[in-house]
C-alpha cells in the first residue's frame, strides 16, 4: 500500500484490490513510460534544483545530484484538482521568497467562483480577508466594497486579493519561480490535508508539508536567514520578499512508476490525470509508423 500511494493501513479495501489486480505488463509499460519521459529532461545533476512529482504528491530538493541519486530532502505536496485545476508540468527558476504574501485571485477562478458570491453576498470579503484594489502591486489602494465596484472587478478594472494572514490561500511564505501558469510552491493555511494519501485539492498551485525546511533550503547560501529569522517572519508584519542569491530550478513532472533510493524500490501511483494513456497510444503509433 505505502509503494502505490493509499493508506497504509493493512486493509483489503477497493483501492488496494483494484491494485493487485493491474497486469505486470501494465506495470512495466509504467516503468517504460516514465523513462520516456524523464528523457525528455535536461541534465540536472551540476546545481540545486527541486522536483515534484505531481502524480505522486512528491517534492524532493538536490544541491546536487551524487551517484546514489538520494536526495537531500523530501516531503509531500498537494497538487491541483484532477478535475478541472491541474497542475501543469514545467520547469522554471526560483528567484525569491515572499513572507506572508498576499494572494491575488486568478482571473479563472474569480469569474466562475467568487464574483457570482459577490453579487449576492458583499460581506464575503470581510469573512475571506479579501479586498478589492485599484492598480497593480503590494501597494495597490484598496476600494470601497460596493455593487458598482463589484462591477469593475468583474470588467477587469479592479483586482480582486486576499490579505496576509493565517487564512490566507498561500500561506505564510510563497517560493517564486515565475511563469506564466502561476504556479508556486508555498504554504498552507489547512496543512491536516497532508494526512490524506490522495492529495489533489488546489487551484494548481502546489503546497508544500514543511516550508519552513523547504525555505531554510533555499536560503542556505545566504546564513543570516536562520530557522528562527524565517519563522520571525512568517509571523511578523508586513508582506516582504528576499531574493535568492543562487536561483534553484524548480521541476514540475509527473510519472506513475519511480524508484525512491532512500528504500531502493519501485513505488507505483495511480494515473490521476490520465496522461499514461495518451503517451503509450502516441509511443505505438510513432513504433508502428518506423
Amino acid at each position: 500500500q505505502a509503494r502505490h500511494g493509499y493508506e497504509n493501513d493493512g486493509v483489503l479495501g477497493r483501492a488496494t484490490w483494484t491494485a493487485l489486480n493491474v497486469p505486470l505488463r501494465w506495470r512495466v509499460r509504467q516503468i517504460e513510460l516514465a523513462m520516456e519521459r524523464m528523457r525528455w529532461l535536461p541534465h540536472l545533476g551540476d546545481r540545486a534544483f527541486v522536483a515534484v512529482n505531481v502524480a505522486m504528491f512528491r517534492l524532493w530538493g538536490w544541491d546536487n545530484v551524487p551517484e546514489t541519486g538520494a536526495p537531500d530532502f523530501e516531503m509531500g505536496v498537494i497538487v491541483g484538482k484532477a478535475l478541472n485545476t491541474r497542475t501543469p508540468v514545467f520547469m522554471g527558476e526560483m528567484k525569491y521568497v515572499t513572507f506572508l504574501p498576499y494572494w491575488n485571485v486568478p482571473e479563472s477562478i474569480l469569474q466562475k467562483e467568487i464574483i457570482p458570491i459577490l453579487r449576492r453576498d458583499l460581506g464575503y470579503l470581510d469573512r475571506q480577508n479579501m479586498e478589492m484594489v485599484d492598480g497593480q502591486g503590494d501597494d495597490a489602494k484598496p476600494v470601497e466594497a460596493s455593487a458598482e465596484n463589484v462591477s469593475q472587478l468583474a470588467t477587469g478594472k479592479l483586482r480582486l486579493r486576499q490579505r496576509p494572514g493565517p487564512k490566507n490561500s498561500l500561506g505564510l511564505v510563497m517560493l517564486m519561480f515565475p511563469n506564466d501558469d502561476n504556479v508556486y510552491l508555498h504554504s498552507t493555511p489547512a496543512p491536516e490535508l497532508f494526512g490524506r494519501a490522495r492529495r489533489d485539492f488546489s487551484h494548481g498551485c502546489i503546497r508544500v508539508e514543511d516550508p519552513v525546511a523547504l525555505t531554510l533550503w533555499a536560503l542556505k547560501d545566504q546564513p543570516e536567514w536562520t530557522r528562527e529569522k524565517i519563522l520571525a517572519a512568517m509571523d511578523g508584519k508586513p508582506s516582504f520578499r528576499v531574493p535568492l542569491t543562487r536561483p534553484i530550478r524548480v521541476v514540475i513532472y509527473y510519472v506513475t512508476a519511480t524508484v525512491i533510493p532512500a528504500e531502493n524500490a519501485v513505488h507505483f501511483a495511480d494515473d490521476i490525470y490520465g496522461h499514461d494513456l495518451p503517451l503509450d497510444k502516441a509511443l505505438r503509433t510513432r513504433k508502428k509508423a518506423s
